[in-house]
């Protein structure tokens, strides 16, 4: 017997995941529907990213909601609140891939529990002997205008692997520590970064900013190279706002599984026997 398909809409991955969504509502704002919109082009283009598109929001939302449904409705109400602000959308996107990937951790028994008071820090991961990680989170993406109507072709200066130009990773922190007195508090403060574009993505971008660049140094007779690498003898961890900075842990393209850390050598020797565990 043959069955009438008219007007019968297959289900996929999407559809499933907005049918089994818990903050239904989220669904109709700009934020989530341009998310949606992207999905498809990308995945039909063979580009999407597997570890920041839309399916992985609204999964790592539904995991936070499952683990504390009052911390879900925060981040729900902040992209209620800036649905139409691409960036700042895309810095809380950021906040929810982190949060989303200590919650593993609370289940298997290893930590003992996450917080958000926004007072303190964006991300508090509480350990199991009760001492704590404050994590600050920020989204770094280049902005990129569109080439005006009659321009073919536009070229950028991407100045995100630099120390002194305000769009460095190094000045992007030191702001931040700047307007921001919870990284100054003495605690195990971390820095977070998500390089969030193809253009940073990687190593160099974070490796070249907070360090003193990349440096390669060459014999002028034998043309042989004598020395490359980093050069950490003028870092942002000699700044003086770091010192409660206990380290940085950065990221590219939502993959937090694969983070990278860089502690500050400094920070025992700053905070020395006075620095107590916060309770």
């Amino acid at each position: 017997m043959e069955q009438d398909l008219a007007g019968f809409i297959p289900s996929d991955t999407v559809t499933d995941h907005e049918e089994q969504f818990a903050l239904t509502d989220l669904l109709k704002c700009d934020y989530f529907k341009k998310y949606r919109k992207g999905y498809y082009s990308a995945r039909d283009a063979g580009l999407l990213n597997r570890y920041r598109n839309y399916v992985t929001l609204l999964e790592d939302l539904n995991d936070i909601y499952a683990y504390n449904e009052q911390h879900a409705r925060s981040y729900a109400k902040r992209f209620r609140e800036s649905s139409k602000d691409w960036r700042n959308c895309e810095a809380i996107f950021s906040e929810v891939i982190v949060y989303r990937a200590y919650i593993r951790g609370v289940n298997e028994g290893l930590i003992r529990g996450i917080h958000l008071e926004t007072t303190e820090s964006d991300i508090i991961v509480e350990r199991l002997d009760g001492s704590k990680m404050f994590l600050e989170v920020f989204c770094v993406m280049p902005s990129f205008p569109p080439p005006d109507e009659n321009e073919k072709i536009k070229v950028y200066s991407v100045k995100t692997h630099t120390q002194t130009e305000m769009a460095s990773i190094r000045q992007k922190l030191l702001r931040k520590i700047s307007k921001q007195s919870q990284l100054k508090k003495p605690r195990e403060n971390f820095s977070v970064i998500e390089l969030n574009d193809v253009s940073i993505a990687g190593d160099f971008a974070v490796l070249s900013s907070l360090s003193g660049g990349y440096k390669l140094t060459l014999d002028m007779q034998s043309r042989e190279v004598v020395s490359m690498g980093y050069d950490w003898a003028n870092s942002v961890f000699d700044d003086p706002s770091t010192q409660w900075l206990k380290g940085i842990i950065y990221f590219s393209l939502g993959n937090y599984e694969s983070r990278k850390f860089i502690f500050n050598p400094k920070f025992s020797s700053a905070s020395g026997p006075s620095l107590t565990t916060p309770k």
